[in-house]
């Protein structure tokens, strides 16, 4: 099954599993918020990547431009692991992580969400690629990705106990749209995906294909 068959199954659940008035005004929300078009300000294939500064689990410095010294990097920005559809991305990046591997690249995972509460479930899914924070959404920002949650879908995350200022470590509650993407040892975006649906990812199947792409034009 597809990821994104998945993620709809998932979807399914979520939303039966809150109380009615929750799921409908989440609904309401979200189809507001995708009407924003907000994906028109992200970093566009062909692009020049910004050189980002990340941070790993000991809070030390870690810049894209070092990542690209030797691979191509496959970079996934994921909202946190509160959020159950990134977990399930999460997982299923941890499934191709040998294949990305043997096409010469990295997997690298990014959230706004401080290490101490991404910590136990990225332990108990057994993630072993590389996972960086981007405190403060700064590097979300240079690629274009933050948004601001709006007051009544603040008030809809607190209502299921998200507070994104805690678990940001930050005041403005601020997200990073879930985007995946492939960037060629020259620092360039060869492709990209964004969505401003967050119950939507790039297929890994499709991570594999373009990297394959990518070797085979350098060839």
């Amino acid at each position: 099954m597809s990821l994104n068959k998945e993620l709809k199954l998932l979807h399914i659940k979520v939303l039966n599993s809150l109380p009615p008035d929750v799921s409908e005004k989440l609904i309401i929300e979200n189809k507001i918020m995708l009407s924003s078009y907000l994906e028109k300000k992200a970093l566009k294939e062909g692009s020049v990547v910004p050189d980002v500064l990340f941070h790993d689990k000991n809070l030390k410095p870690v810049y894209l431009k070092d990542l690209l010294e030797n691979h191509h990097i496959v970079l996934s920005f994921f909202r946190g692991t509160w959020c159950p559809y990134c977990n399930l991305e999460l997982k299923a990046l941890a499934d191709i992580e040998e294949k990305v591997l043997a096409q010469g690249a990295l997997l690298i995972a990014v959230t706004p969400e401080l290490y101490k509460y991404s910590k136990d479930i990225i332990d108990q899914k057994g993630i072993k690629y590389t996972l960086l924070t981007d405190l403060g959404n700064k590097a979300a920002e240079q690629f274009g990705l933050v948004f601001e949650l709006p007051e009544n879908l603040r008030e809809i995350y607190k209502s299921i106990n998200v507070y994104l200022n805690t678990l940001n470590g930050q005041d403005k509650w601020t997200l990073p749209m879930p985007a995946t993407f492939i960037i060629s040892k020259q620092g360039v975006a060869v492709s990209t995906y964004v969505n401003a649906d967050y119950t939507q990812r790039m297929e890994p199947d499709d991570i594999i294909e373009q990297l394959k792409s990518l070797n085979q034009e350098k060839k």
